[in-house]
């Protein structure tokens, strides 16, 4: 295995948490925009869907999402009262809590997933050969698995907390880049 400086940790990281930054950013924007969906009720809907049976214990959902966990409750009563998801009883255990799309969430499901796909070309597929993409799930995914707790599946691990922004002075730790420094360059920078 070759030995990698701290610098090139460093900047490796910091440009995978950029690029994630902006991704989301990109990406959320153009959910709201083409398909009049949050990006954060888009991922619930999007996990409800791929998880066998379309239901998941809340418990469960609030370990996988990528927002706050302690504001995933309020997402929940959102949608609820929205009436894309509902909440049951699991009947392996009254005391757990299952939620789980209703049929208003398809119509809303299948619009977003369209507009996801086109917004993922633009900003992931169409920058990528389909073998950096190949590659780049194989990457995430061993990143993912090798970061969750001993123990905890996909349906169960809890993530970090995150920062709610990256500063100033992390940007251009993280990139090395000029145009990630306001100070060098009148504001304007990643913020």
């Amino acid at each position: 295995m070759t030995t990698r400086s701290p610098d090139d940790l460093v900047t490796a990281l910091g440009l995978l948490f950029e690029a994630s930054s902006y991704l989301r950013r990109n990406i959320s924007a153009d959910l709201e925009r083409d398909a009049e969906l949050d990006a954060t009720w888009f991922e619930v809907l999007t996990r409800l869907d791929r998880t066998t049976g379309h239901a998941m214990r809340m418990n469960a959902m609030a370990a996988q999402v990528s927002f706050v966990p302690s504001s995933f409750s309020r997402l929940i009563d959102r949608m609820e009262a929205a009436g894309v998801i509902e909440r049951c009883v699991d009947p392996s255990s009254r005391r757990a809590t299952l939620i789980r799309p209703t049929a208003a969430a398809a119509v809303l499901l299948e619009r977003a997933n369209a507009a996801h796909a086109r917004s993922a070309q633009a900003h992931v597929t169409g920058l990528l050969s389909e073998k950096e993409v190949r590659d780049l799930m194989r990457i995430t995914r061993k990143l993912r698995d090798g970061n969750r707790r001993s123990g905890e599946s996909s349906a169960t691990a809890a993530s970090p907390p995150r920062p709610a922004a990256v500063s100033p002075a992390h940007a251009r730790m993280y990139s090395g880049s000029r145009a990630a420094d306001p100070q060098r360059n009148g504001g304007a920078g990643d913020r």
